[in-house]
């Protein structure tokens, strides 16, 4: 990259002009090779239509933290309120942590059982940045706040609906909801 306030020939990437030591990070923003990729590199997480977050207290059982699994068909309950989010318990923990011994475990506290801390989005945060953090984490959902409130949650499931969006004849909507 040539820096333009010296001319100098940079390598590509680097921070700073070799020459003349100005900063070059302004430059090296990606840009999207199609209108798909720029949307996704623009576009802000409401776009995902996040889903209002079910949330349990720190002591709900393992047994009353299922049944609100099934009862509002999602794939995870936070756990705390939306001022303090505690943790995350999925369906991927029933499966993993719980199944195998679930008559031994159903009396137990979820928090004893969730991912504590779990990371989160802010809801103007761009959905390719969404997706990468659920790629490099290899989560399936995402709590996201505003102003550093809780409102909502994405999922892998948010994800696939907005791809059936942009590409309807390799992901039929109905498959998706």
């Amino acid at each position: 990259m040539n820096c333009p306030y010296c001319g100098h020939q940079n390598f590509a990437g680097a921070d700073f002009c070799e020459s003349c030591a100005q900063d070059l990070t302004a430059l090296d923003k990606p840009m999207g090779q199609s209108m798909f990729e720029t949307t996704i590199m623009e576009s802000p997480l409401p776009r995902f239509r996040p889903r209002p977050p079910v949330l349990v207290s720190p002591e709900t059982t393992i047994a009353e933290t299922v049944v609100e699994l099934c009862g509002h068909r999602v794939g995870c309950v936070l756990v705390g309120s939306e001022e303090k989010v505690e943790g995350i318990f999925s369906e991927r923990d029933v499966l993993l942590r719980v199944a195998h011994r679930y008559e031994e475990v159903a009396s137990e506290p979820v928090s004893a059982f969730m991912t504590p801390d779990p990371e989160h989005l802010e809801m103007s945060t761009p959905i390719a940045y969404a997706l990468n953090r659920m790629f490099v984490g290899d989560f399936r959902h995402l709590p996201v706040t505003e102003e550093g409130r809780l409102v909502g949650v994405i999922s892998l499931r948010d994800v696939l609906g907005f791809l059936s969006d942009w590409y309807p004849d390799l992901i039929p909507a109905e498959s998706v909801q």
